[in-house]
């Protein structure tokens, strides 16, 4: 009778692991597209403040 245990839960692991699996690898990527969207944020801001220098500077040389 011990096998009949050991094989119900061997089926309920074989069940159980590749939704587990699914769920931590799907946060792990998650997690990655998160730091990846806030760098190119970051990014975007940091190329934003630059034009906005280079066309402040462009509009006081033009004026003089």
């Amino acid at each position: 009778m011990v096998w009949d245990e050991t094989g119900i839960l061997l089926f309920l692991l074989w069940l159980v692991l590749p939704p587990l699996y699914v769920v931590l690898l799907g946060r792990h990527y998650l997690r990655r597209c998160v730091d990846a969207a806030q760098r190119a944020v970051w990014a975007r801001e940091e190329l934003r403040e630059a034009l906005e220098g280079v066309r402040a500077s462009l509009r006081t040389s033009t004026r003089n």
